[in-house]
């Protein structure tokens, strides 16, 4: 009877406090207008993001005092007033799973993260939309920084007051000069406090619960060591606002560690049930979550490797042959631009580079067949990738046999449809 009483007095406790919370909410912001706009917008921000904060602390207070998860909130709309004005964007249509939409998840549970997303001479059109798809879809009172990494944008593209008007968990990381994508992530992942760091693209549409699935899993790993990916959908490259649902491929790559999708997960697994989680033998590239310590310990990328190309094999095959597992959430989808061309130089010949570091530390026995597919590659100074080799006896990773027999057969005999 003594702890119903002090469960019911602190539950009344709390809704004093949410009420509380609400009233102050709204005299502070209604107070507002008698300064100028530009500022009015910017404590506009700050108070809500304020406010978002409580409001995670009072549903973690009332879950742990009633024993029920809070139920999902949608993050308050950030509207700043002045010349400000907020993306538009093209709600997807609703294809996720039947079981995936009626699902609960424990708030109090999940990890906190910070979202990395580099960029360079992206339009703001599509920037802005990916921000506020983010905004609209993802509970922000578990998410710590969405972290730009500005890769040495010239000023008409580094849209950084844009960007933080939007919301104050927004910050944004500046390389003076390119340093690339890859290095990138590494230069923004090494700001990160977070337990867990989610690497993200500028290009993205993200659906309902994107980011819950992913966090949900990754707690099922003890060690830390599974990578988690959504769903990728298609973004045509010239209509941003359609989107076609894609369907449920593992990743694979050729000899010529060129990524491409394989077959279906059904087709590959005869028993296995849609939504769940399913094993990939590579990652498509930039989108995925990670415990941050197992990041670290995992040796993070290869930062030899420049501007774009051949990371997302190195850490897939690091990650599979050390001890890890990278998985498909299906209950987690975004849509994401898949473009022909990028919209910064690439050099052919560094991306030939990077995929002969991967091949030189990795391929083992099979680095033959690389140069079959790459003769290029033959002559090409690929740098010291003894720093590399080091750590891949340290990890006490397996061997590319190894890698082949248990985790992507389909290399010896099936080779990736051609793009």
């Amino acid at each position: 009877m003594a702890k119903s009483s002090a469960v019911t007095l602190l539950v009344g406790l709390v809704a004093v406090l949410s009420v509380g919370l609400i009233l102050w909410e709204f005299n502070a912001i209604q107070a507002l207008p008698t300064v100028d706009s530009s500022a009015a917008g910017a404590l506009r921000v700050r108070l809500r993001g304020a406010v978002d904060e409580v409001r995670g602390a009072v549903n973690e207070v009332r879950a742990r005092a009633t024993g029920h998860q809070p139920k999902p909130s949608e993050p308050p709309a950030f509207t700043p007033e002045g010349d400000f004005v907020q993306p538009k964007w093209h709600e997807p249509p609703e294809i996720r799973h039947p079981n995936c939409r009626t699902k609960v998840y424990d708030y109090v549970a999940l990890p906190r993260v910070t979202i990395v997303i580099p960029y360079l001479n992206e339009m703001w059109t599509q920037v802005g939309a990916t921000v506020a798809a983010m905004l609209a879809h993802t509970p922000m009172e578990i998410v710590d920084e969405i972290l730009f990494v500005d890769d040495g944008n010239d000023p008409e593209w580094q849209h950084h007051d844009k960007l933080r008007a939007m919301h104050p968990k927004i910050r944004i990381l500046r390389n003076e000069q390119r340093q690339g994508l890859i290095r990138s992530k590494v230069i923004g992942a090494n700001t990160v406090k977070s337990p867990v760091v989610l690497f993200m693209e500028p290009h993205c549409i993200v659906l309902k619960q994107w980011l819950e699935p992913m966090l949900e899993r990754l707690l099922s790993a003890a060690d830390h060591s599974t990578v988690t990916m959504p769903i990728l959908d298609v973004i045509p490259e010239d209509n941003f606002d359609g989107y076609n649902a894609a369907n449920h491929h593992i990743g694979g790559f050729d000899w010529s560690l060129t990524f491409n999708w394989m077959v279906l997960i059904e087709q590959r697994n005869k028993s296995y049930t849609y939504p769940e989680p399913y094993p990939t033998p590579a990652m498509s590239g930039g989108i995925f979550a990670m415990w941050r310590d197992y990041w670290e310990r995992m040796g993070t990328y290869d930062t030899n490797l420049t501007e774009w190309g051949g990371e997302h094999i190195e850490l897939s095959l690091r990650t599979w042959r050390c001890g890890g597992r990278i998985e498909v959430v299906p209950c987690s989808r975004m849509g994401h631009v898949f473009r022909k061309r990028n919209p910064y130089v690439v050099h052919p010949t560094n991306v030939i580079r990077n995929q002969k570091r991967v091949a030189l530390v990795w391929l083992d026995d099979y680095l033959y067949k690389f140069y079959r597919q790459v003769p290029a590659a033959r002559l090409l100074d690929a740098g010291d990738v003894s720093e590399r080799i080091r750590l891949k006896e340290k990890l006490q990773c397996k061997s590319m046999d190894w890698y082949i027999d248990n985790v992507y057969p389909e290399l010896r005999t099936d080779q990736p449809r051609k793009r």
